[in-house]
């Protein structure tokens, strides 16, 4: 085996870090579409049994429903769904942040 065929590897904490983040991403993606699939599957038994039951089955349509829909959701989209989010989250955040100032001049404030 030639030593020059290996892939060149950087040690640094940089990378480390990179490297952490690119995995725990992708490791987080999965476990996300499996919940998400997994959801999917629950949500499918109840509407079948909130369906067959009668009166008994105390099961909201609502929560079907959203088992349903957010699980599709998680099983399509993954982490890049939840990143995405937070990606919205943050913008709005930082939208926020510059909008305080405003406040400045309102009656009973201490600046």
């Amino acid at each position: 085996m030639n030593i020059t065929n290996l892939p060149a590897a950087e040690w640094d904490l940089i990378s480390f870090f990179d490297n952490a983040r690119e995995y725990a991403g992708t490791a987080g993606g999965g476990l996300l579409a499996l919940m998400g699939t997994v959801g999917v599957i629950w949500g499918g038994v109840l509407l079948i049994k909130k369906l067959m039951a009668s009166q008994q089955d105390q099961t909201s349509w609502i929560k079907i429903l959203g088992l349903i829909f957010v699980g599709g959701a998680l099983m399509a989209g993954g982490f890049s769904l939840i990143s995405n989010i937070a990606e919205g989250g943050q913008t709005t955040i930082e939208d926020l942040g510059g909008g305080m100032i405003l406040l400045q001049g309102f009656p009973g404030s201490t600046a």
